[in-house]
């Protein structure tokens, strides 16, 4: 019969993902702050979705504090606390695919829009899809098995959400790094911007798919402790932060001078049928560069 689990490796980790999720949940209130009050020109459904994205992240912290408010509190010095998972548990499966799915498929809809090609886009959406299915799959059984002691049953699922949230990721950070070495050759005055530009593109998407790895083999390899989530948590926290934090990258609408250091792979091509901002709202812009391969934007507002 298997050993009781170790108090210290299974709530523990609650608490440490539930306080990283707390962290992560600050920065994107400031992120979404300054996105909605700057970005007042960008389209509504735009608008619309980066406000679902942070409505559902608030949802996810508010579950996540449920998590460990149960066995910390309402269970506490009870056999319950380490025999049962806690009640909101599923949600996290459940709660995080419907952020980090939309945001793939959006995510993707912009990588066709910088290299007018289906494949990757066709790959992430399909990844996607996969994720949300395997999440359920995930949040479905963990309300079945119940307790601690019959974890290893979630394996298999787990391992199907994790595979595809990866695989999500790695795409992306090609198709992204894609656009910037396209944009680099045609503009090869600002190499040095492009490339920190695909440094930093290429950074982001290995610390995403990091913490999706940790997540999936922690669980799968540490049957009897939860020591994966202290990064299954906030992994949807970082996805969306990320994502934020790039549409702010931008040069505000209303700018007269505005210096930006890094390349946007997701929105410089930010035209036409594939443009974020209302028609009438965008701006003329002209670009110069410096030694040090910065890009210098006089907008004019039209």
């Amino acid at each position: 019969m298997p050993s009781p689990p170790d108090p210290k490796l299974v709530l523990g980790p609650f608490l440490l993902g539930v306080m990283f999720n707390i962290g992560l949940e600050g920065a994107l209130v400031l992120q979404f702050a300054h996105y909605w009050d700057t970005f007042r020109t960008d389209k509504t459904w735009v608008r619309l979705f980066v406000l679902y994205l942070f409505v559902l992240e608030t949802l996810n912290t508010a579950f996540g504090i449920a998590v460990v408010w149960e066995p910390f509190m309402t269970e506490y010095a009870t056999p319950a606390a380490m025999t049962f998972f806690p009640t909101y548990l599923p949600t996290q499966p459940f709660v995080t695919t419907l952020i980090s799915t939309p945001m793939q498929i959006f995510v993707a809809w912009r990588i066709y829009a910088g290299t007018r090609s289906l494949w990757l886009p066709f790959a992430i959406t399909i990844c996607a899809i996969g994720s949300i299915a395997g999440a359920y799959w995930t949040g479905v059984t963990v309300i079945m098995v119940k307790t601690f002691l019959r974890k290893e049953e979630v394996n298999n699922p787990s391992i199907v959400w994790s595979s595809f949230t990866t695989a999500a990721d790695v795409f992306m950070t090609i198709g992204l790094t894609y656009i910037l070495i396209v944009n680099r050759k045609k503009n090869p005055s600002n190499a040095r911007g492009f490339s920190k530009a695909i440094q930093l593109t290429v950074q982001t998407g290995i610390i995403t798919a990091i913490f999706a790895l940790l997540d999936v083999v922690l669980f799968n390899t540490q049957p009897h402790n939860t020591i994966n989530f202290v990064w299954d948590f906030g992994l949807s926290k970082l996805y969306t932060n990320i994502l934020i934090s790039t549409m702010n990258a931008r040069a505000a609408p209303a700018s007269v001078n505005v210096v930006g250091n890094i390349h946007n792979a997701l929105f410089g091509d930010d035209t036409g049928p594939y443009s974020i901002t209302k028609s009438g709202a965008g701006a003329m812009t002209e670009s110069t560069t410096d030694a040090e391969g910065s890009i210098e934007v006089k907008e004019e507002v039209v």
